[in-house]
């Protein structure tokens, strides 16, 4: 069984008829929109207004002219914040943005041009309405948020907010990446000034579509300039929509299928989409919370959040848990930080991040139970919690086994959890300046290996991976918490850095492989084996297929790699 459960980034499958569209559009139609007074660019024109007239009646926007078509939500909200701001305003948004809000805001504070207030929502994710109230200033300008977001799916109200900010004369830019199609959406009785929205996930359309709302009585600065297909004499932008902030050509098949996709969700309706996606998503939570191990972030109620659930396993890496995921089960979620630091910093997981499962109106509950019970089987492998391990150290005293389990890569190695005797963080700019590692300031993580064994460090946590057994874990805790205190000690010589250290990507060395995964060299896949080369576990001579040319640039690479690397954990002499 394969099963697909990140809707959240981009719907699949697709209803039939979009399909259909697409490939109509493209053997039948092919013209480009209002370049050419020809039969076919007028059917180009006649399918895209189509569109165009079908979303603003699906939103309820008093006139489609003010619908304006991008290639995704980004963009949209990119037009939107920088079109409406002026130096000198002040915007609103939350701590559940999404960096499609969050870095346009972050990039105009940084030049200069706006003030920002960031809304501190609790651990649920959701808003603090009075603090929202205590935002405001007299010059506010804009008040920016989400609809839901993307990592925990909490909803927020948007009628209240639009009453708070239209009270202060300020407009409200509402982000629907996550509610389009999803949730009913009316511009008009919610009172949106500027919506945004894609077109690929809830709207279920191609992906390369997104829009725009942008209400009659604002006057935006375009984004970019060039051609409209109206207006050509003019060295301006025309000032009319939709044409003033749509340039070059349309993506015609991809609003082709927008717009047979609203034909199906209209048909189908909002109401029953959002019914079983609700059910949906009610199971996953329910049955979650139900096994052992695992936190469930957010609303945790499917009343109160649409499809996105986040959740974590012990002290499980969300990565690795993707991967099993993927590669043991088929079945195909999103990990990480979801493109929403912020988000994570509220909900306590910007640290590791989460994994992100998002059901959609196509998925069946079979597909969830086979989901839910890949998750228990994963969650029975991460272990349990060991005794208590102490070290006497000037700066570390020492360390407590939290939870072992095996390598998710290779069961027959054990993986072990430890947490310190105190926050080391304030160590790894120290470390990344004598350490060969890698020092994540976002994530606030050290990593580096020692006895060819990887290392994590976090605040106030240590994980040892692929370590043969127990006893062997514990020598290599000992010898971690032994270099912290050699660091720790000789501080007053070193001299800190958080700058990045020189880097040898497997990706640099995997394209010059044949990439054909003969596993000649004892690794499944090439990548692997690319890997292990950087790591000096592998040398060039096992790839029987390597040409000469690419060993030779290779070499060169290696060597000027390796000439410029700081020690190893055991390597390690101060």
């Amino acid at each position: 069984m394969e099963v697909y459960l990140n809707n959240a980034a981009t719907s699949w499958p697709k209803p039939e008829v979009v399909y259909r569209a697409v490939d109509a559009f493209l053997r039948q139609h092919g013209a480009s929109q209002g370049r050419g007074g020809f039969r076919r660019s007028r059917e180009a024109t006649s399918i895209i207004e189509d569109c165009r007239r079908k979303l603003a009646e699906f939103l309820n926007a008093p006139d489609p002219s003010r619908i304006i078509f991008t290639k995704n939500c980004s963009e949209a909200l990119n037009t939107a914040i920088k079109g409406v701001l002026r130096r000198g305003d002040h915007v609103i948004t939350s701590s559940m943005e999404h960096n499609s809000v969050w870095r346009p805001l972050k990039t105009l504070e940084q030049k200069g041009v706006i003030s920002l207030t960031e809304v501190k929502c609790d651990q649920r994710g959701d808003i603090d309405m009075d603090a929202v109230k205590d935002a405001f200033q007299p010059r506010t300008r804009l008040l920016v948020c989400t609809h839901a977001s993307n990592v925990t799916g909490t909803i927020f109200p948007l009628a209240e907010l639009a009453e708070l900010a239209h009270g202060h004369n300020t407009l409200l830019l509402v982000d629907a990446a996550q509610t389009a199609g999803v949730l009913p959406l009316d511009i008009d009785e919610m009172g949106i000034d500027l919506l945004a929205v894609s077109g690929h996930k809830g709207l279920l359309g191609p992906q390369g579509t997104g829009a725009l709302y942008i209400a009659s009585d604002l006057i935006l600065e375009t984004l970019m300039e060039g051609g409209t297909g109206s207006s050509s004499l003019s060295p301006f932008q025309p000032v009319e929509l939709p044409g003033r902030f749509e340039v070059g050509t349309h993506n015609g098949p991809g609003l082709a299928g927008l717009g047979a996709a609203l034909d199906f969700i209209i048909t189908t309706g909002v109401n029953e989409i959002r019914t079983k996606e609700h059910r949906l998503t009610g199971l996953v939570i329910d049955r979650l919370l139900s096994i052992p191990g695992v936190v469930v972030y957010g609303p945790q109620d499917p009343d109160q959040q649409v499809g996105v659930v986040s959740f974590n396993i012990l002290d499980v890496n969300p990565e690795d848990v993707g991967s099993v995921l993927d590669e043991v089960y088929n079945i195909m979620v999103r990990t990480g930080l979801h493109c929403a630091p912020q988000a994570h910093r509220t909900i306590g997981t910007i640290g590791r991040g989460t994994v992100r499962v998002s059901p959609s109106f196509f998925n069946t509950e079979d597909e969830i139970i086979y989901f839910l019970d890949a998750v228990r089987e994963i969650a029975c492998q991460a272990g349990s919690a060991s005794p208590v391990k102490s070290e006497k150290g000037d700066y570390i005293t020492g360390y407590k086994i939290q939870q072992t389990s095996p390598c998710f890569s290779d069961g027959s190695r054990v993986r072990v959890v430890a947490s310190l005797s105190r926050d080391i963080s304030e160590l790894f700019p120290y470390l990344n300046a004598v350490l060969r590692g890698d020092f994540d300031q976002e994530r606030m993580l050290y990593t580096f290996s020692y006895r060819e064994r990887p290392i994590v460090l976090q605040a106030q946590q240590v994980t040892v991976g692929k370590t043969e057994d127990m006893a062997t874990a514990e020598e290599i805790l000992d010898a971690v918490v032994a270099i912290l205190n050699k660091v720790a000690a000789k501080r007053e010589a070193i001299v800190p850095t958080t700058m990045p250290q020189l880097q040898l990507s497997p990706f640099e060395i995997y394209k010059y492989f044949p990439r054909t995964n003969c596993r000649d060299c004892g690794e499944l896949t090439c990548l692997a084996f690319a890997a292990g080369v950087i790591q000096g576990k592998h040398n060039l001579e096992q790839c029987s297929q390597l040409k000469e040319e690419e060993k030779a640039a290779l070499e060169e690479k290696l060597a000027d790699y390796l000439a410029h690397l700081l020690p190893k954990g055991d390597e390690l002499e101060l």
